[in-house]
């Protein structure tokens, strides 16, 4: 009785205690900036184990009491805490910031960490940046958004390479590129034009030794990683489209051209000071004036259609996506079209110890291109046509590649007023196109041995089929003007058929564990063996001499056989085959102390089939260490959210010798001999490579320091890195005594350096429930210097380039004429001596190094997002300063010996006479105007301020569509190279070659966009 009265006593007491500490059914909505409920998110008591999810409807419900902390979490949005009042009802807006999520993990190939873990320099770029951009490349959708990344596409053929370097050239003759990596397949290639990137979740940039290193005789130049999308798991079916549409057009320049009017007036003025330009303009070509860009080029359409499709069961999860697309070229002709196919595969098994995951990606595209840009070729090159050609020229008068040549032959017209009709000759009867086909296949399967071992492997294979064909019609001018004594057919074919495959498989076994009073110590380890085998095939065929009963345009119908006349119609081809492979085995180790320091190892080692046996093994590492300030104690209740100190040191390995891609340079250590024709005609043998067998790796050696900092609860984050890049053993041409048969070896001598900072800054300017502001600025700082090279001077130029390099300066600086002014007495041009004096006939002995690069020195981007209830509205800004190029265009448009040649720029009436002794230009008369081609007189500052992207568009709410059954509906309208503020006079300042002449422009585009989420 006494033992039952005691339990009532203290179950009595247990209820009044538990009474004054009292917890109540709290209950509440989650809810978006835009008041839309969030269902599935978690709602967890702050230090408990306490939680529960919200409902379809956003709504939860806990017990709690006053002064209790709930956390809620949701994918995509910013995890926001908030007290618990006396009300029984709590609700909770959160902020979307996907940036912040997707950045909170670092994805390597082998490894994926949080950004807490990290310890290296990593910068990523999340699917809210790159979905529905009408760039047919992912990579030109990349420029601006990375610091240190620089992109330079000098292109407007849809689907064009761009030129990328990260941190700086790396190489002077070897590969400058950073490895690309999609779902763990490392790419063949850096062409992006048959990849949709629709379906990319995410991409990260891998930049210092402590991320790179782990990729040894591929990461030399940076690792740029990419990350498709993938199912959940448990979700239901959800379907996604996102469409665009959109026009592009080639973009402004300053080069001034004249029309008609403007050309009768110069030469009229300009014969009396230079008679041998010919006769003034007649009466009927003054009533013609043509605007050649409007023949040439036109307002190119484009369109884009994904439809993605996402669901997951309790074992299983797919992502599949179908895409087609369709781009026009600026150029009439030319244009791209895409069909893209994926599907990703993810399972596990009941215990989730054993995980699996499959991609396949299935690509064709179809390019009809153009194939002359950057040449001198007046019947080949367009855009020489588009550009030059004399606005009194009358398009009307072409008719047929005959009755051109009767023109050009009788003199009726000269190169200079045919060659726009050359070339539209050549656009009627000829076509440059290619096929390719694309197939990306990848495996994965990962199985726990127990809490502490994990083996893996991943294995894929990257296949890709190439055919490429051009043609030229029998009837063509270019066909009769080249037809030899006794050609009676024409026409011409030429095709390449390619296949590329490389397959990649790399086994792993990981080991983790956690020991210590609440897991103080944490250490990972694991070890790697991977394999690269890859083959290139190719075929190639020429033929001259079709029957035109059965010519057929792009076909090679009509064939004339070789039994007569064999030497004119019979064909040539040929074959050559590449093999490539890669051996490494590497290891990884991890340690982190209470989640406030870490410390990170790799070291691997790496066989190329580029070298002899005793070179081909190289061993790169790297060890990086992190300090997470804003754990410590001190910093408890400081403004830092994040404050973080990182530093890495370690080296990685260059094999690719010339820079030419996977296949290229493989037997540089051997003897090479070709067939050529010698003595009497006879066929011999003669020698093409000299043999190196002491060639080795380039070896890049990088240390970094960096911080991570976020404040006043991640208003303002961003990060700072200090860098130093040195390559040692560069790829440099030897020079030799001709008597061994070359006049250069190529061989391991020489060092590089690059040095920088780099700047990631975003800041919230407004952070409400309906309104929010951000800004965000990405800034570089590179400086090149070439540190030793092999020879006596200490410099190497080819004697015909416009660049090369010395030591203690950068590569690709400008070696020419020094341009110092007009000559106020006689309108003659000076420039520079080798003495440092004047002279006004320079030669090759005045050229002067002029500390000046085609690579810019600072470049970035910087912007804004304003979100507004459902309105939105993107700009990004990109720049490149202290940037060179030497514009070749605006020689052509200026130089008096093309008066009656070409079209020119009104800048010409600014010539020197006696009265306009400050002249732009010499004196029409001037005897040493021929100096100023390749001299600096046309090297411009290409630096640019561009707006790369403006978009606006409005996200509608969930309860407006209601009525139609859409989970999701957003509407936008975009611009891409809206407007550029540069001093370059050209179509792009940011070509990507140091001399600019006859190229593709890149195109400003306006499009419209719409998701659609069901």
């Amino acid at each position: 009785m006494r033992s039952k009265f005691t339990w009532i006593l203290t179950l009595f007491f247990a209820l009044v205690v538990q009474a004054g500490f009292a917890q109540k059914p709290v209950t509440g909505v989650v809810k978006t900036q835009d008041g839309e409920p969030i269902p599935g998110a978690t709602v967890m008591l702050v230090g408990t184990n306490q939680g529960t999810d919200t409902d379809d409807e956003g709504k939860y419900t806990l017990n709690l009491k006053k002064g209790d902390k709930i956390q809620v979490v949701y994918e995509g949005f910013k995890p926001t805490t908030v007290t618990v009042t006396d009300s029984g009802i709590l609700n909770v807006t959160l902020v979307e910031d996907e940036s912040i999520y997707l950045e909170d993990i670092v994805v390597d190939t082998y490894r994926t960490v949080s950004k807490e873990e990290s310890t290296t320099s990593v910068s990523s770029v999340t699917s809210k940046t790159i979905e529905g951009r009408p760039n047919a490349s992912i990579i030109q959708t990349l420029q601006g958004q990375v610091p240190g990344l620089n992109i330079m596409t000098g292109s407007g053929q849809p689907g064009a390479s761009s030129q990328v370097t990260l941190r700086g050239l790396g190489s002077i003759n070897g590969n400058t590129e950073p490895l690309y990596i999609i779902d763990g397949i490392p790419m063949s290639s850096n062409r992006f034009r048959s990849l949709n990137p629709n379906e990319i979740d995410r991409v990260d940039i891998l930049k210092d030794a402590g991320a790179t290193a782990i990729y040894g005789n591929r990461g030399a130049n940076g690792v740029i990683v990419i990350t498709t999308k993938r199912g959940s798991f448990e979700s239901d079916l959800s379907i996604r489209y996102i469409g665009t549409t959109g026009i592009s057009s080639i973009q402004r320049n300053q080069y001034n051209l004249m029309n008609t009017a403007d050309y009768a007036d110069f030469v009229k003025t300009a014969r009396g000071y230079y008679p041998g330009i010919g006769s003034n303009l007649t009466s009927a070509q003054q009533k013609v004036d043509t605007k050649w860009t409007d023949v040439f080029f036109n307002d190119a359409l484009s369109q884009s259609h994904t439809v993605m499709f996402n669901a997951g069961s309790k074992n299983l999860s797919t992502f599949t996506s179908v895409g087609y697309s369709e781009y026009e070229g600026t150029l009439r002709g030319t244009d791209l079209k895409r069909f893209s196919f994926r599907t990703n595969l993810d399972g596990k098994n009941n215990s989730g110890r054993l995980t699996y995951g499959t991609t396949i990606n299935a690509n064709f595209s179809r390019s009809n291109m153009e194939n002359s840009a950057g040449t001198n070729g007046v019947n080949q090159n367009y855009f020489l046509g588009a550009f030059q050609s004399l606005p009194y020229t009358d398009p009307n008068s072409y008719t047929n590649g005959y009755d051109l040549l009767q023109d050009y032959l009788s003199g009726k017209i000269n190169v200079a007023s045919g060659m726009p009709l050359f070339l539209m000759d050549k656009r009627a009867t000829s076509g440059f196109g290619q096929d390719e086909f694309k197939l990306l296949v990848n495996g994965n399967i990962n199985y726990k041995l127990s809490d502490k071992f994990k083996i893996s492997n991943q294995t894929g294979v990257d296949y890709q089929t190439i055919n490429q064909n051009s043609w030229t019609r029998y009837d063509a001018f270019n066909e009769w003007l080249f037809a030899v004594d006794g050609q009676d057919y024409r026409g011409s074919v030429a095709t390449i058929d390619e296949d590329r495959m490389v397959f990649n498989t790399n086994t792993n076994l990981r080991y983790e564990d956690a020991f210590g009073a609440d897991d103080l110590h944490r250490v990972s380890a694991g070890v790697f063996v991977e394999y690269l085998k890859a083959h290139l095939r190719s075929k190639n065929m020429q033929k001259t001499g079709f029957d035109p009963i059965f010519w057929s345009d792009g076909g090679a119908t009509g064939w004339i056989g070789g039994e007569e006349n064999y030497q004119l119609y019979a064909p040539t081809a040929g074959m050559s085959r590449f093999d490539a492979g890669l051996f490494s085995y590497f290891g990884t180790a991890s340690y982190d102390y209470a989640r406030r320091y870490g410390l990170d190892a790799t070291i691997r080692r790496d066989a190329s089939f580029r070298f002899t046996n005793d070179n081909r093994w190289g061993t790169f590492w790297s060890v990086s260490a992190r300090w997470n300030i804003s754990n410590e104690k001190f910093m408890e209740n400081s403004v830092f959210n994040e404050l973080k100190l990182r530093g890495s040191y370690g080296s990685s390995g260059n094999q690719d010798i010339t820079g030419n891609g996977m296949f290229s340079g493989a037997q540089l250590y051997d003897t090479r001999f070709t067939s050529t024709i010698g003595y009497n005609g006879e066929t011999g043998l003669s020698l093409s490579q000299l043999p190196n067998p002491n060639l080795q790796w380039e070896v890049i050696t990088q240390a970094n320091i960096g911080v991570d900092f976020g404040v006043w609860n991640n208003r303002l984050r961003g990060s700072v890195d200090v860098y130093q890049k040195q390559t040692d053993d560069l790829y440099l041409e030897n020079p030799l005594s001709a008597i061994n048969g070359s006049s250069s070896l190529n061989a391991n001598f020489g060092t590089m350096r690059n040095s920088g900072v780099e700047l990631n800054v975003t800041g919230e300017i407004i952070r409400k429930e309906n309104t929010s502001l951000s800004l965000r600025f990405v800034g570089a700082y590179n400086k090149n210097e070439v540190v030793e090279i092999p020879n006596e001077t200490g410099e190497f130029w080819d004697g015909q380039s416009l660049v090369g390099y010395r030591q203690g300066h950068m590569v690709n600086e400008f070696y020419m004429a020094e341009y110092l002014g007009i000559n106020p007495d006689n309108g003659n041009m000076m420039f520079r001596s080798k003495d440092g004096g004047v002279t006004e006939n320079p030669n090759d002995g005045d050229y002067q190094w002029l500390g000046k690069s085609s690579m810019p020195v600072y470049q970035g981007g910087f912007g804004l997002d304003l979100q507004h209830k459902g309105w939105f509205l993107t700009a990004d800004f990109t720049y490149a300063l202290d940037a060179w190029r030497y514009d070749n265009d605006y020689y052509f448009f200026t130089a008096p010996t093309f008066i009656k040649q070409n079209n020119l720029s009104n800048d010409m009436r600014d010539y020197w006479t006696k009265d306009n002794r400050d002249a732009s230009f010499p004196a029409l008369t001037g005897s040493n105007f021929s100096y100023a081609s390749g001299s600096s007189f046309y090297l411009q500052d290409a630096s640019y301020l561009r707006l790369r992207y403006l978009t606006i568009g409005y996200n509608f709410k969930k309860k407006d569509l209601d009525f139609v059954k859409l989970s999701g509906l957003r509407v936008y309208a975009q611009g891409e190279n809206l407007y550029t503020w540069t001093k370059w006079r050209g179509w792009d300042a940011e070509s990507s070659r140091s001399v600019d002449y006859g190229q593709y422009p890149t195109p400003r585009t306006i499009s419209f966009g719409v998701e659609v989420q069901f």
